[in-house]
């Protein structure tokens, strides 16, 4: 048997290739939209695409099952449960599907989405025992799919649900089953997903700390309480998906004179500056939003933008245009005015305004702290990373929920407030957005929490801090803390 992963990081999307060594047919497990790695693949290893399987319809991504099944004469196989609203085979629970000395047997998995199904493979030329498992969004590595994405109330049914696939389904397939999830560390489908990208049924069974509840109602209150927020964009993924979503399309560049950049930002088009945090801090168009390029820069985007307004890029180099359409037509986006032709050095040699936003390290924000009580913190790291410790003086709101949460929370907009989150990547988001809404002096922490931890600096509900001999600020009980260093920020 042939098996290759795709990964999408960022998203923590895994896809899967799977082919018969018999005959050299093919099936794919949840792929992306942009399916052109799967198309060049195939034909590279000489296999014919026969299924492509859908675990549930996806609620992070834009699925490209549609159009790769019809781009290579394949059967697009999901669940009869799934609402799609166009043609292909719809599974039960103990349909099997032969493919050459493979077959691969049903599952009903309900839990993480109502329709959600898990594919088991048996290799028949090896054994008639389970060989390998496509858990989908419900068995993660070190977790389990959330049950609330699709509402809260939703989420109380799917959840006992969720506890009965695992123990009545997945769990008897036996220790030795590889598990395959579609959802891996970096995707919000899950809370603490491991890194690892593949694990074990047994593994799971001894370490996963959601299978190790002591009842149904203990994993019931588990898998629902200490979620992160949940992406606007992910809205309209499931819909789009039933729908059935366009092909992938990749846009010519589109670079824009700053002249013409300069009416477009100024007639409704959103400026995205995908530079360090460091260099939109120099320099930047003025009411532009910073989310740096990077794993997390669609899952932002997503989170943050509306989809039906016009996006202008503010690049570091051209070819930077290709990533940023890639990630962001993964989740939805198509409305691409294009991006400064020659980037912020042809902005400012043609003598157009900017904006910039000052870079404190930690050491200068804290001697801002002690010199001056009208400076103001906003935390905008996650809800557990509040929890591990923060600064005193701090007022907390994720990232994620600052749009629609900034007017109730109490911070003057005369007065300077400093902006902190794990990294300084996500501060340095929430910063452009703090001053396109009028904050007047906006300062960005670089190395965020953790450089400030590692600094030795007093945190509230975290890690308490003492002097050593020469006098330096030293942390206690180091070994009892975890310092989260999250990609996001």
């Amino acid at each position: 048997m042939y098996l290759e992963q795709f990964f999408v990081e960022g998203l923590g999307h895994a896809s899967y290739l799977v082919a018969a060594d018999t005959t050299k047919e093919a099936l794919v497990v949840d792929p992306r939209r942009d399916i052109q790695v799967y198309v060049e693949a195939i034909h590279r290893l000489g296999f014919e695409l026969r299924y492509v399987l859908e675990t549930h319809n996806h609620n992070d991504f834009l699925s490209g099952a549609r159009h790769l099944a019809d781009c290579l004469g394949a059967e697009h196989v999901a669940s009869a449960e799934a609402g799609l609203q166009f043609p292909y085979r719809a599974v039960r629970e103990g349909d099997e599907l032969p493919l050459g000395e493979l077959r691969i047997r049903v599952l009903r998995t309900p839990g993480h989405t109502p329709e959600h199904l898990s594919y088991v493979v048996i290799d028949t030329g090896r054994t008639e025992a389970p060989f390998l498992v496509f858990s989908g969004g419900d068995l993660l590595v070190g977790a389990v799919g959330r049950p609330d994405l699709l509402g809260h109330e939703l989420g109380e049914q799917l959840a006992p649900q969720l506890y009965d696939s695992l123990h009545q389904k997945l769990l008897p397939l036996g220790d030795h089953v590889i598990v395959l999830p579609t959802h891996s560390s970096g995707s919000l489908c899950g809370r603490g997903i491991a890194g690892t990208r593949f694990t074990t049924i047994g593994y799971e069974r001894l370490a996963n700390p959601a299978l190790r509840q002591p009842s149904r109602e203990a994993f019931v209150q588990f898998v629902l309480q200490g979620n992160p927020g949940i992406p606007t964009y992910y809205a309209r993924m499931r819909p789009t998906n039933q729908r059935g979503p366009a092909p992938f399309r990749a846009p010519e560049p589109r670079p824009v004179p700053a002249l013409a950049a300069q009416h477009l930002a100024g007639h409704g088009a959103i400026v995205v500056d995908t530079r360090s945090s460091v260099a939109f801090g120099g320099a930047h168009v003025p009411g532009a939003i910073n989310i740096g390029l990077g794993p997390m820069f669609a899952t932002w985007v997503g989170w943050l933008l509306p989809a039906d307004v016009p996006l202008l890029f503010v690049l570091d180099r051209d070819a930077d245009w290709e990533l940023v359409t890639t990630a962001l037509l993964r989740i939805g986006y198509e409305r691409f005015a294009g991006y400064l032709q020659f980037g912020m050095a042809s902005w400012v040699e043609h003598g157009l305004p900017v904006e910039r936003v000052e870079q404190l390290s930690v050491h200068e924000l804290r001697q801002r702290l002690l010199a001056d009580p009208a400076v103001q913190v906003l935390d905008v790291r996650m809800a557990s990373e509040w929890t591990e410790g923060h600064i005193e003086r701090a007022v907390h709101l994720p990232l994620g929920e600052l749009p629609q949460r900034l007017a109730a929370l109490p911070l003057d907009r005369a007065r300077p407030v400093a902006v902190v989150c794990g990294s300084g990547y996500r501060s340095s988001i929430a910063t452009s957005l703090l001053k396109e809404r009028g904050f007047a002096s906006v300062w960005n922490v670089l190395g965020g929490m953790t450089a400030w931890k590692e600094a030795g600096y007093p945190t509230v509900d975290g890690q308490p801090a003492a002097r050593d001999e020469a006098g330096d600020l030293r942390v206690r009980d180091e070994g009892q803390h975890l310092v989260r260093r999250v990609a996001a920020g």
